[in-house]
Parts: structure tokens; C-alpha cells; sequence
């Protein structure tokens, strides 16, 4: 049973009566992400608080005066602003460089070294038509209509399909995207295509029947988090937190 997250109001509470430098980050699906970062910065350094997604996150940051004494980092997703842009009241949350810490991650680790050759054209066709359908609901998102980002691959494409599936496009009302769009994302894919569709991906290729080799999207986490001799998008992020950190220490 998942646990509830915390309100505004509680977060608020558990900040003012801290000690302890803290990093607030949004939620519970990423905390393992999150949890080597806190590893990265020590113990000692910061403390890694989820707040139960951007909103909240976001509110807190709108309500830091109320705990100005605390030294604390705020660690966001882009999400869609990625394409439209951060809002200004909000520079000064540390944001990926990517659409999420996910995006970021899977740049770092170069997870589609694990593809065998012959998996390679499948994925890129996979990827082709997730790219068409996440650039589709890019243009909805900039023309403030109504847009959905939070649905699996296998839905848009099911197993053994590699093309949108069309009962999907009806019920999406899918129309072809903006080529401008299609395009950006497509070139820079692993960090402007949404991050949890880039693992499903993986996944559903890397988990098949008749592979060998498995890895789900936990583990390919864990490979990413792990493996890589070098991140360099965590380690800016892990910087910029640092340096967050430090500046407000000596503010105080």
C-alpha cells in the first residue's frame, strides 16, 4: 500500500523545526535516484526530502521564508516547461537538464549500449513512433489544449505493432504533429522525450521472451545509478546543490 504523501503544511512544519540542510525533491518514484545523490552529498551534508510532486514542491518553495534559517535546496523535473519555459518566479529551484532526473540519468549511463544488434532497429522504430505521438501532445500542451503524457508504450504501440496503434489515434484524436517539433524531440530524444517512456522502451525490448539477458526498468535504474564511471548531468545537479547549499550557509 503506498504511503501518503505529506501535505504542504506538514513539510512546512518538519522544515522549521530541522537542522539539518535539506534537499526537497518531488516524489517517491524517483527516491532511489535520489537516494545516491544524498550518498554523493554525505550524510552530514544534506538530508533528501520527497515532497510528494512538483505542486507541492513548488508550494513550499512559494512558503521558504517561514523557514529562512534552514538551508535548502529545491530539485525539480522540467516537465513540459522544458518546451515552454520556467516560469521566472521559480529561478531559483534547481531544475534537470532534461524533461526529468530520469531524462538525466539516461544520458549519463548510456543504457542502449545493453541492445544487441539486431534490437537496435526495433527500438529506433519504436522510438520513431513514440517520438510522433510525445511531439503530438507537446503541440496540445503549447497550444493550452487539453494533453495526457502519462501513458505506457505498450498502449500507444502495442507488443508486436511498431507503428501508433489506431485505435489509440481515435481516441487520442491524434493528428499529426508540428515537423519542428517532431524533430527536436527526435534529434535530442534522450532528454527532451518524456523519461519514463525512454525506459518502457528499453524494457519492453531488454525483457522480452526469447532474450537471454533480462532487465526491467528497476534494474535498469539501479545499472544506470551504478555502473557509470562518470555522470555528468547527476554531478551537476549534485553541484548546483552544493552550492545552494553552501551560499545560504553563509547568508545566515
Amino acid at each position: 500500500m503506498p504511503v501518503p504523501s505529506p501535505t504542504v503544511d506538514e513539510l512546512v512544519a518538519v522544515l522549521r523545526r530541522s537542522n539539518l540542510p535539506t534537499v526537497l525533491v518531488e516524489g517517491q518514484e524517483d527516491i532511489r535516484i535520489y537516494r545516491w545523490v544524498e550518498e554523493r552529498l554525505g550524510s552530514r551534508t544534506a538530508n533528501v526530502l520527497p515532497t510528494g510532486g512538483r505542486p507541492n514542491l513548488l508550494s513550499v518553495y512559494e512558503r521558504r521564508n517561514e523557514f529562512s534559517g534552514l538551508p535548502v535546496a529545491f530539485v525539480a523535473d522540467r516537465d513540459m516547461w522544458l518546451f515552454s519555459g520556467i516560469p521566472s518566479e521559480y529561478d531559483g529551484v534547481i531544475w534537470t537538464e532534461g524533461y526529468s532526473v530520469e531524462n538525466d540519468l539516461y544520458v549519463d549511463a548510456e543504457l542502449e549500449k545493453l541492445l544487441e544488434p539486431e534490437e537496435v532497429q526495433e527500438h529506433q522504430q519504436l522510438l520513431d513512433a513514440i517520438v510522433e505521438w510525445f511531439a503530438f501532445e507537446v503541440d496540445e500542451y503549447l497550444a493550452e489544449r487539453h494533453f495526457e503524457v502519462n501513458i505506457h508504450c505498450n498502449r500507444i504501440v502495442p507488443l508486436g505493432q511498431t507503428e501508433i496503434d489506431e485505435d489509440f489515434r481515435k481516441s487520442r484524436g491524434f493528428r499529426p504533429p508540428g515537423e519542428g517539433t517532431r524533430r527536436r524531440i527526435r534529434t535530442e530524444y534522450q532528454l527532451q522525450l518524456r523519461g519514463k517512456q525512454l525506459y518502457q522502451l528499453l524494457e519492453r525490448i531488454l525483457n522480452a521472451r526469447n532474450r537471454g539477458t533480462r532487465y526491467n526498468i528497476s534494474s535498469l535504474h539501479e545499472i544506470a545509478v551504478k555502473l557509470p564511471e562518470s555522470h555528468p548531468l547527476m554531478s551537476r545537479l549534485i553541484q548546483e546543490i552544493e552550492r545552494t547549499i553552501a551560499d545560504q550557509k553563509t547568508a545566515l
